[in-house]
């Protein structure tokens, strides 16, 4: 089958229809496919959007439309113009008709997105936080952008993809972090802040169609029981989930990435076991070089070009999704910057202070 063959007029396509032995229209899955694939007006208009998991009306089809999901309310439509044009009116084939034609039609918003940037060979990546938030500009904020924006674009085209980072961005509030992630999946639509909770049946659905996820009320009130729910919950590569609609649930591979905002510098807790997910950089917005909505447009243009930047870098296929042995030991020293003070080891440390003997043994700690 072939969703994409060439538009015929209408009068073509009601004499290629089949019949019943009384002549009139067959009420038919295959009739309906055809109206579907040729007619003028709906020839292309329906395909299925990998990234929402949902079916999109994507070219006008003579109606006024307020977004690209199909609705309830497309669907009078489609029956009304089925039923008026060409007499088909078996709503459950119609249905059907739709769901084969969107399977044979189907797109990515955000691969198409990324595959048409071309970099125009200056670099971003290293300086952009600097750019917009006031972050230094080093090795380690370079490879913790860098890597993040590689496993989005890895998450976008191979779902599922293994990616248990979180970029979290630290500083005052009105920094313009979550702006940031906003405008970093580059469509309001691509972007969430709305998990709120990680042990949800429905938490599928919080993430449905969303490229870049901000979790900023978690990491504000994350203690260490939290922490250990969000690295669990950072670590799943898909979710199963049941559509209400459909009969058996299906697994659902990840196609986006986490990023953490906190005005707290202290919002890691002690963890002997690391808290090697969590990728913390430091913000100052006083050292930034514009305010990130000052003006919006550049700013998104900017983004979009950082994108082609790390296109190239995920064309070349010369990346891990990890930091490099080194930086890790980096990593690991710098997060005890955004832990809390050890008050046993202060307590340690003053009586040390105070000690006046040669040698002291754990019993007297």
């Amino acid at each position: 089958m072939n969703a994409m063959q060439p538009p015929q007029s209408i009068e073509e396509i009601k004499a290629g229809l089949e019949t019943t032995e009384k002549g009139g229209v067959r009420q038919s899955i295959r009739n309906c496919l055809t109206v579907f694939q040729r007619d003028p007006l709906l020839s292309g208009a329906i395909a299925y959007n990998i990234l929402t998991d949902r079916k999109d009306i994507i070219k006008p089809i003579g109606f006024h439309r307020e977004s690209t999901a199909l609705n309830d309310t497309d669907m009078k439509y489609l029956l009304l113009y089925l039923e008026e044009t060409y007499g088909l009116t078996s709503e459950k084939k119609i249905e059907t008709a739709i769901g084969i034609v969107a399977n044979e039609n189907k797109y990515h918003p955000i691969r198409d997105f990324l595959n048409s940037l071309a970099w125009d060979g200056t670099e971003r990546i290293r300086f952009c936080l600097r750019h917009f938030l006031g972050a230094d500009v080093d090795d380690y904020t370079y490879e913790a952008l860098k890597l993040f924006l590689l496993g989005a674009i890895t998450r976008a085209f191979k779902p599922g993809s293994k990616f248990e980072i979180m970029l979290c961005l630290v500083g005052g509030q009105g920094a313009g972090k979550s702006t940031f992630f906003r405008l970093l999946a580059v469509r309001d639509e691509w972007f969430s802040d709305d998990l709120r909770k990680l042990d949800d049946d429905n938490v599928y659905r919080k993430l449905q169609g969303h490229w870049i996820i901000e979790m900023s009320e978690m990491m504000a009130t994350a203690n260490a029981k939290s922490i250990e729910e969000i690295k669990s919950f950072l670590s799943r590569q898909k979710e199963v989930y049941k559509i209400p609609y459909e009969t058996h649930p299906a697994d659902r591979p990840r196609q986006c990435v986490f990023g953490g905002t906190s005005n707290a510098l202290d919002f890691l807790p002690l963890d002997r076991s690391g808290n090697r997910r969590f990728i913390p950089v430091m913000v100052y917005p006083e050292q930034a070089e514009v305010h990130i909505l000052e003006d919006e447009a550049a700013s998104r243009a900017y983004i979009e070009q950082m994108w082609a930047e790390a296109m190239e870098i995920y064309r070349s296929g010369r990346f891990k999704l990890a930091f490099s042995p080194a930086m890790q030991r980096y990593l690991k020293e710098h997060q005890r910057d955004f832990m809390p003070e050890d008050t046993k080891a202060g307590m340690i440390q003053a009586y040390l202070d105070k000690y006046t003997g040669s040698m002291v043994c754990s019993k007297q700690l």
